[in-house]
């Protein structure tokens, strides 16, 4: 039998009608999820991003207006971290291949390096890391990188742990493995003592058959419990800390002494500059932590704040430092959060409560004020300490899952974005340009698909809320659930990323894909397997 979407096909079209077409950029600009941040030391305009499937991008007016210059890496698109040195603005290093968050899976192929502040790039090597989430570079020698390795989430490998390289990338050693199974997750340094270096491992690895796990989340496979080559599990998830005095070369495991036991989950850390390495920082789903020896001792802070310590199921998880005032102090949840007391209490900072899911921070080491935040929104960029932001309606960066047209003239396209929800824009503007007036959200989830009726290009069907379908009505602004799944003893279960398409022998026939095959042709009132 012909596949489905073969059956009663149109012909194809010959590629003389197709030829004089040219890709063009109809947005929307409002920006996706931010997986890595960078400034350049003294160059207050340039900042750099990393994308978790669209490369490396950068500005040179503080947010004001980006442009790509990873384009021309072809082998992969997922940035899990990028870092300029602070001794050379134009040398720029990238980690491939983003962080598991929520469950998605987003590989690279190791490093590159630029030369020529992001004109050029080149490949070094550890292609089989996967995902590098984290990234040192010390302050003066830019030929001294740090980087953490998550490795294959699929398989055993020993391409985890802490890598070195002295040499500008041409080689590297690995100073911290824990065992196969066991990745880096992140790594800190103050910007006045790089010798002094915190690592966070991860357990990275799920058996055939279990669940995918978001930023170190307890995997259900039996693996989550036995460590490769015999080493003692630090923990349900591999989570583990250590502590170099040697800027990498050695570790020592830090544990007990008023930490967690275990320590679980996704975890960040920081060490605060003029404390001689003294001051440091450990936060994750459990709290946030401080030591003020070194890491020999520990205490709670802000133990009753249950917000800074939110991290969504590990989705989100952060703990960054001023770079001159060790008692100012910001955390990362589903909002961002100051402390001017060393961590003792919180105020709000950035981000609605709901969600803007701050993911990543970089503070200029010399200029505290001079802060850059990526978040499941965009990129956001503040010369004054956080009281004024760029925006993020500027950056087409968005990721979608499936795009749709309609049958208007101009046709509108329609399409679910990952943190973003759902959107519609027109595919041609009345000013000479696609705007932010073409454009409009959809209540359609940030998942799975949005489809136009064919007959009436005001109503649509998407993904909604507790994994039913809506359908919406333009031309009065409702939406209403007609999802088959709520009848619970159809027993149906479905895919976050759900497709929806409309029959092409039947424009009145919408089909759902569930564990059954559902279709309906009166709106969604009536469905049958």
């Amino acid at each position: 039998m012909a596949p489905w979407n073969l059956l009663n096909a149109a012909p194809p079209v010959g590629g003389n009608v197709v030829s004089g077409l040219v890709w063009r950029n109809i947005g929307p600009f409002r920006a996706g999820r931010v997986s890595a941040v960078t400034g350049v030391v003294g160059e207050p305009g340039t900042f750099y991003m990393g994308l978790p499937l669209g490369g490396v991008w950068k500005t040179t007016s503080a947010g004001r207006t980006w442009y790509p210059v990873f384009d021309d890496v072809k082998e992969a698109s997922s940035v899990g971290a990028v870092e300029v040195a602070p001794s050379d603005p134009n040398v720029i290093y990238v980690g491939m291949g983003d962080m598991i968050t929520g469950g998605g899976i987003n590989e690279g192929n190791g490093m590159y390096k630029s030369s020529d502040a992001g004109k050029t790039w080149q490949h070094l090597g550890l292609d089989d890391t996967k995902q590098i989430p984290a990234i040192l570079v010390d302050p003066k020698n830019a030929n001294i990188v740090l980087i953490a390795a998550q490795g294959n989430v699929h398989t055993h490998t020993e391409m985890r742990g802490i890598f070195r390289s002295t040499d500008g990338g041409k080689t590297w050693a690995k100073t911290l493995y824990v065992d196969n199974e066991t990745g880096g997750q992140d790594l800190a340094a103050a910007y006045d003592t790089p010798n002094t270096v915190l690592a966070v491992t991860v357990r990275h690895y799920t058996a055939p058959g279990g669940a995918p796990r978001a930023g170190g989340a307890p995997a259900a496979a039996p693996a989550a419990g036995a460590g490769g080559r015999g080493a003692a599990p630090q923990g349900p998830n591999g989570t583990g800390l250590y502590k170099s005095t040697d800027q990498g070369i050695t570790w020592t495991e830090i544990k007990g002494h008023g930490l967690p036991e275990p320590m679980t989950g996704r975890m960040a850390v920081a060490i605060a500059p003029n404390t001689h390495g003294q001051r440091m920082f450990v936060i994750g789903g459990f709290g946030l932590y401080r030591s003020d020896d070194g890491g020999a001792t520990w205490k709670q802070m802000a133990a009753n704040d249950r917000r800074i310590a939110n991290g969504q199921g590990n989705y989100t998880s952060g703990v960054f430092v001023d770079s001159k005032n060790p008692d100012i102090v910001y955390t990362l949840a589903t909002s961002s959060y100051k402390s001017v007391d060393g961590g003792n209490t919180f105020t709000g900072f950035k981000g609605a409560p709901g969600g803007d899911d701050p993911q990543v921070m970089w503070i200029d080491p010399t200029d505290g004020k001079r802060m850059f935040l990526g978040v499941d929104q965009g990129a956001t960029i503040s010369l004054d300490g956080g009281a004024t932001w760029s925006s993020w309606y500027n950056q087409a960066t968005e990721q979608f899952y499936h795009v749709a047209t309609d049958n208007q003239f101009p046709y509108n396209v329609y399409g679910p974005m990952q943190d973003s929800g759902s959107i519609v824009t027109r595919s041609r503007g009345d000013l000479g340009a696609i705007t932010v007036v073409d454009w409009q959200p959809h209540p359609g989830y940030e998942f799975g698909s949005v489809v136009p009726d064919p007959l009436n290009p005001k109503i649509t069907y998407a993904g909604g809320p507790a994994s039913g379908i809506i359908k919406v009505n333009a031309a009065n602004g409702q939406w209403i659930n007609v999802s088959p799944n709520f009848d619970q003893a159809a027993g149906l279960r479905k895919v976050g990323n759900q497709l929806l398409k409309f029959s092409p022998w039947n424009p009145k026939e919408l089909v759902a894909g569930f564990n059954f095959l559902m279709a309906t042709t009166d709106g969604g009132m009536h469905w049958k397997k």
